[in-house]
């Protein structure tokens, strides 16, 4: 059980993170990783958790993560063409 706790605190965000950041760099678009992201999530409550609604809020919080991370990847990138090129 300490073991599932330690993956939903610092596993599944890292992995969230992860995917926000790569799949937006593959690809260039920040809402296809996130709906991977909340897809699993909810596949992963359903399954793994049983239905579970209070792991709700997490599912949201890696949904955030995996949209910010694309975000800024993607800003970060777009910043840097835009130097580049000047």
């Amino acid at each position: 059980m300490a073991i599932f706790v330690l993956l939903v605190i610092f596993g599944f965000p890292i992995i969230s993170i992860l995917v926000g950041v790569l799949g937006t760099l593959l690809f260039k678009n920040v809402w296809l990783p996130t709906t991977i992201v909340l897809l699993a999530s909810v596949v992963l409550m359903f399954t793994f958790i049983e239905g579970n609604v209070s792991f709700l809020i997490w599912v949201i919080c890696y949904t955030a993560f995996a949209f910010a991370a694309g975000f800024i990847t993607k800003r970060m990138k777009k910043n840097f063409i835009k130097k580049s090129l000047s």
